[in-house]
């Protein structure tokens, strides 16, 4: 017989003491054996709704809520807890095999006026009065439910419908009223589905293995031995598609914050190596933008049990540099300006304008080099004279360029004598020597992050693999875009228009009103999607509610500090533990006011910034270190007009642009920090709240 298991059954499963979740591992071994054994006791009950549901006992304490089959041999095991509890979860609850979609569905028994036929009246007034019957079961509303769907008037209905309804069917409806179109929706559908008639063989679609899996003892114990998460198991449809694809060239996919774009990446990672040309022993690279990110990965990796010599995880910046040492673009002294540990740019040019006269100032030169000559790979005069200057602000006379490269080649030259190299110019040799070689460096390229890269960058990548079938699948947030670069595919000779840019939608890390206020911190900027699209978040959809987040602004730093730690000590008696609590601030020199304090109150710290803390405790961070983490609870400080946006001295010495470019970032930043929460969300500061953050519905 076969046992396939819910995902939210999983969820429970976690959660269980160590010695039930291996007695459920004993019983669903013997379930398997012999569903009918007197040991099993499945029982149906009469006060359930459902007359297939059955409870099973996996101890005296604990239960099992088991659907029997009407007809084969094929069960579903949908939830484990305590008796009475377990009890309580199933009274109420429908469990229905959807042919239309192939999905096994659970949810909450419709009550008696639910399923009354509306009148012709309010069918006008349905939110979803667009769709014929035919539609709405093809996108999974149980037929049993039809009756409901035709009755929701607006958002806010659906919401307070969403227990009456399956997960898949919910999703559906919820992008139908964000003006989705629905035969796109259906040929999704379409798509998941097997085009088997055979019940035993629709039970492993990719639609069904969104919400179930099926049991094995292998599983089960990788669960006990705490050796898996969910993200290991289950996908969505949309996400499968994306992982197990074959693609013509290279891929983009963009989401907003937690619709798990890094599980994709990392998936994708495991189904490329299954493709093996056993000729070809380049690796698979996988990079991103911080160190924090690539530690991150290079442990979700290991948990997909990837065969660690064909693959490369390392931070982009390291890899570039790496390539540079070996083909010996660089000497091994070369320092890199703008990096940790070397020196700023800046300082160069501060120090040539000391020693030469130039209308121009430090910020203006700085930027055009950045921005207009290493963006561009500028090599000459003759080239810098040609290329467009967009989004710089005024324009310069030909006879200004002139002076300007005359500057360039006196900053190029003081770099040389004193061993430095900007860092985009070293991505910039880089790329130029990749292109020279016989044979690319890699198999296949993987980027996560890439939002925090520019075009330099994406040339670099664009180099370390030749153009074919599914070679770079690139992956980002343009919501989530911190640094004030430019960035747009077509640009540096990355095609992923059409059918190769594509958007997944679901939120599963944070709770509706979470998402909420971190959409209302970027509400009105337009943010590109790469390729000279606006980005748009449209059917993006949180798939659970939770409290509402709250900002607390205090008089004194001491009554901020003394309100952080009394939101621990009551997280705490709640049951999170200090691992579960993030503590995040705009600048490092708040992380270290936060420091000094929990270690006078002897609470435990970790500092993530730190790479030698590797302690327990309350997670410290700023900011952008926070990018790519997740945790229950996190509580951002020192959250105020002046921090949120932060306002640096030179800030008003920028260009229009760069002024309004850097405010949108600072809208990103708040919106990273913001979606780290899972499910409570606490933001406190002193004086004046910050314009950024708007608590109202």
């Amino acid at each position: 017989m076969k046992l396939y298991v819910h995902d939210k059954c999983f969820e429970k499963i976690f959660e269980l003491p160590k010695a039930i979740q291996k007695k459920v591992l004993e019983f669903q071994k013997k379930f398997r054996t012999n569903s009918k054994s007197e040991a099993i006791h499945l029982e149906p009950i009469s006060t359930f709704r459902d007359p297939n549901m059955r409870t099973a006992r996996i101890d005296q304490k604990y239960r099992a809520i088991i659907v029997a089959p009407k007809k084969g041999d094929t069960y579903f095991m949908l939830w484990v807890d305590n008796h009475d509890e377990a009890m309580d979860w199933a009274t109420n609850k429908i469990f229905d095999w959807n042919e239309n979609t192939q999905t096994a569905q659970i949810f909450t028994a419709l009550e008696t006026e639910m399923e009354k036929p509306v009148s012709a009246a309010v069918k006008k007034q349905s939110l979803f009065a667009d769709l014929s019957d035919e539609q709405l079961l093809a996108i999974g509303v149980p037929s049993q439910s039809v009756n409901l769907v035709r009755s929701l008037r607006d958002l806010d209905e659906l919401s307070a419908a969403e227990k009456y309804l399956p997960a898949d069917a919910f999703e559906n409806l919820f992008y139908v009223s964000e003006g989705a179109n629905v035969e796109l929706l259906i040929a999704e559908v379409n798509e998941g589905k097997t085009k088997s008639s055979d019940i035993e063989e629709q039970v492993e679609s990719i639609n069904n293995q969104r919400n179930f899996v099926r049991m094995d003892d292998k599983l089960m114990e990788e669960i006990i031995n705490g050796e898996l998460s969910k993200w290991q198991i289950f996908l969505h449809p949309s996400q499968r598609k994306l992982v197990e694809s074959n693609f013509k060239g290279s891929v983009k996919v963009t989401g907003g914050a937690g619709t798990g774009k890094t599980v994709v990446a990392l998936h994708r990672l495991k189904h490329l190596l299954s493709l093996g040309d056993l000729l070809d022993k380049r690796k698979i690279v996988f990079t991103t933008y911080t160190n924090a990110l690539t530690n991150n990965l290079t442990v979700l990796a290991k948990k997909l049990n990837l065969d660690e010599s064909k693959i490369q995880i390392i931070n982009i910046d390291n890899l570039a540099r790496e390539i540079a040492n070996g083909a010996k673009l660089v000497s091994k002294e070369t320092r890199v300006l703008d990096t940790p540990n070397s020196k700023p740019s800046f300082e160069l040019w501060d120090e040539l304008l000391e020693q030469n006269l130039s209308e121009f100032d430090t910020p203006f030169l700085s930027g055009e080099y950045q921005n207009v000559i290493l963006l561009n790979d500028i090599q000459s005069e003759e080239d810098y004279l040609k290329v467009s200057r967009i989004g710089r602000g005024k324009p310069i006379s030909r006879k200004q360029k002139m002076d300007i490269w005359k500057l360039v080649e006196l900053y190029n030259k003081k770099k040389a004598t004193n061993g430095y190299i900007d860092r985009s110019e070293l991505y910039n040799k880089v790329a130029t020597f990749n292109k020279t070689i016989k044979e690319r460096p890699f198999r296949f390229v993987i980027a996560d992050e890439i939002q925090d890269l520019s075009n330099v960058e994406l040339r670099f990548l664009r180099s370390l693999v030749e153009e074919k079938e599914n070679d770079m699948f690139l992956v980002g947030d343009p919501y989530q875009k911190i640094y004030a670069k430019k960035l747009n595919f077509s640009a540096a000779g990355i095609s992923v228009r059409g059918t190769r840019s594509k958007q997944l939608k679901i939120n599963y890390r944070t709770s509706e009103e979470i998402k909420r206020l971190a959409l209302s911190a970027i509400k009105g900027v337009n943010y590109d999607d790469f390729d000279g699209e606006a980005e748009k978040l449209n059917g993006y959809l949180s798939l659970f509610h939770g409290e509402q987040p709250t900002y607390q602004v205090l008089k004194t730093k001491n009554e901020e500090l003394d309100a952080l730690v009394a939101q621990i000590n009551s997280l705490k008696q709640a049951n999170y533990s200090l691992e579960d609590i993030a503590i995040a601030c705009r600048t490092k020199d708040a992380v270290k006011e936060v420091k000094n304090h929990l270690h006078k109150v002897k609470i435990a710290y970790r500092d993530i910034s730190n790479s030698a803390d590797d302690g327990k405790g309350v997670v410290l961070s700023t900011f952008h270190s926070l990018k790519g983490l997740e945790f229950k609870a996190v509580l951002l400080a020192d959250v105020n007009n002046r921090t949120s946006p932060l306002y640096f001295s030179k800030f008003e010495e920028m260009e229009p642009q760069e002024k309004a470019d850097y405010l949108n970032s600072e809208r990103s930043l708040i919106y990273v920090a913001i979606t780290r929460a899972i499910s409570v969300l606490k933001i406190f500061g002193t004086g004046v709240k910050s314009d950024l953050i708007s608590l109202s519905k």
